[in-house]
C-alpha cells in the first residue's frame, strides 16, 4: 500500500513539474483569456473608417493615406499605392488572433523580429491604423512570419503590443514590404506591340526616328529614311514598339525634378486611336 501511495505521489509530482515547465516556457497559454481573441478588436469594428496606415520598419517610415477613394503613398508625392497590398494588410490586421504567449525578455525579441520600432537594423514593423480624425484604431509590432506555421493552412505571425513586454504568436497573414517602394502601384502602362501603329522618337538635336506600319500584320519600316539606309537586322525596328509593353516602375518622383538635358521625346500611336507621349532621360 505504501509503495502504491509513493508511486501515485511521484506521478502527481512529475505531472505538476511538467505543467509548471510548460507554463513557464509558453507563457501560460492555457490560462490567458486573450487566446483566440482578436489582436486589434477595435479595427475589426471600424474597417470602413480606416484612412491612414503608418508603418515603421527599421529607419524607414511609410505612410499610406486614403484620398478620394484611392490609396496613395505620402512619402512618394502621393503616388498611387498598390490597392491589393493595402487591402490585404488592413484585413490581415483585423483577422489576427492570439494563439500563444511567448517571451517577455527584450533580449529575445530579435529572434522573433519584435524589437522596438525605429532601430536602423531592426526587422520589426510598427503598424498604426487611424481613422480620418486621427483616432488610432489599432497599433501593433509585427515580426517574423511563417507560412502554414500553425498547420491546416493557417499562417503564423509574431506580434507585440507597443509598451507591452509580452510577445505573442498570432494566427493570421501579413504581407509587409520592407521598403516604401514596395507599397507603390508599379504598373505604368501596358501597350502590346501588336497595337502599335507608329513610334516617333525626337532626339535633343531635333532629329527624328519614325517607325510605322499601315496594318497590324504589316512589316515595320522607317519613314522618310534615305534610300541607301541599311538596317542591322529585320528586327531592329521592333524594340521601340515594345517600349510601353508591361512597363513597370522601380521608383517615382515629381516630374518637375526630372532632368531635361539630353532628354528624348517620344510619341506612340495605336491603330485604335490612342496616342501616348513620354520623355526619356538618364
Amino acid at each position: 500500500m505504501k509503495s502504491k501511495g509513493l508511486i501515485a505521489l511521484l506521478v502527481v509530482t512529475i505531472a505538476a513539474v511538467v505543467v509548471a515547465a510548460m507554463g513557464s516556457f509558453g507563457g501560460g497559454a492555457g490560462t490567458d483569456p486573450r487566446i483566440e481573441r482578436a489582436v486589434l478588436p477595435l479595427l475589426g469594428q471600424h474597417l470602413p473608417d480606416v484612412a491612414r496606415i503608418t508603418l515603421v520598419h527599421g529607419a524607414t517610415k511609410t505612410t499610406l493615406v486614403r484620398s478620394e477613394g484611392n490609396w496613395v503613398v505620402e512619402e512618394k508625392s502621393n503616388y498611387p499605392a498598390d490597392l491589393a497590398a493595402v487591402t490585404q494588410v488592413v484585413l490581415g490586421l483585423a483577422d489576427l488572433r492570439y494563439v500563444e504567449p511567448k517571451t517577455q525578455k527584450p533580449d529575445l525579441y530579435p529572434r522573433l523580429e519584435l524589437e522596438d520600432a525605429g532601430k536602423p537594423d531592426g526587422k520589426s514593423t510598427l503598424v498604426t491604423v487611424s481613422d480620418p480624425k486621427g483616432t488610432v484604431l489599432g497599433e501593433v509590432i509585427a515580426g517574423k512570419q511563417g507560412i502554414d506555421q500553425l498547420g491546416g493552412g493557417s499562417d503564423g505571425v509574431y506580434v507585440r503590443m507597443p509598451g507591452d513586454a509580452q510577445a505573442w504568436l498570432a494566427r493570421g497573414t501579413l504581407k509587409l514590404p520592407d521598403d516604401t517602394n514596395g507599397w507603390l502601384d508599379r504598373s505604368i502602362v501596358d501597350l502590346p506591340r501588336e497595337k502599335v501603329r507608329e513610334v516617333v522618337l525626337t532626339q535633343p538635336d531635333g532629329s527624328k526616328l519614325d517607325i510605322a506600319r499601315d496594318k497590324p500584320d504589316a512589316t515595320l519600316a522607317l519613314k522618310d529614311a534615305p534610300a541607301d539606309t541599311k538596317l542591322k537586322s529585320d528586327t531592329v525596328l521592333v524594340e521601340p514598339t515594345t517600349a510601353l509593353a508591361s512597363l513597370t516602375l522601380t521608383d517615382v518622383g515629381p516630374a518637375a525634378e526630372m532632368p531635361s538635358d539630353g532628354a528624348v521625346h517620344g510619341e506612340v500611336s495605336t491603330f485604335d486611336g490612342l496616342t501616348v507621349t513620354f520623355t526619356l532621360a538618364d
